[in-house]
């Protein structure tokens, strides 16, 4: 498994996972159970990963975290499709959390910011 921690300025953090095989679930699963998914919560999750071109992304508010894994895909643009997908839901909880506008320039300042990252993660 490939993982990045990203930082948004000190304001969230977000874990970066992709390129899984099954002895990675453990670790996926301890990070979400660290950020209070609960058992159900987690097995859906980790089900997805078994699948292609899925995702997931599990944020907490309180610790202002989020995990955002991208599973295997069936094409190059079909996991750049899953990425932009999970960011949006990155993307969302942290505006909710700082109550940011969806149409604002912050918000589209975030998601630039969010793929950025990605593309520095997978390609640095």
């Amino acid at each position: 498994m490939k993982k990045h921690w990203i930082d948004i300025v000190g304001k969230w953090s977000v874990v970066l996972a992709y390129d899984f095989r099954e002895e990675d679930f453990d670790e996926v699963d301890g990070w979400l159970e660290s950020l209070g998914a609960g058992a159900r919560e987690r097995r859906d999750a980790l089900s997805v990963l078994h699948r292609v071109n899925k995702g997931f992304t599990f944020s907490n508010d309180r610790l202002r975290m989020s995990v955002m894994c991208v599973g295997h895909a069936s094409s190059r643009e079909q996991w750049w499709d899953t990425v932009a997908h999970e960011i949006d839901h990155v993307q969302k909880a942290i505006m909710d959390y700082y109550d940011i506008d969806c149409g604002s320039e912050d918000a589209a300042w975030l998601q630039g910011y969010l793929m950025r990252r990605v593309v520095a993660c997978v390609f640095g």
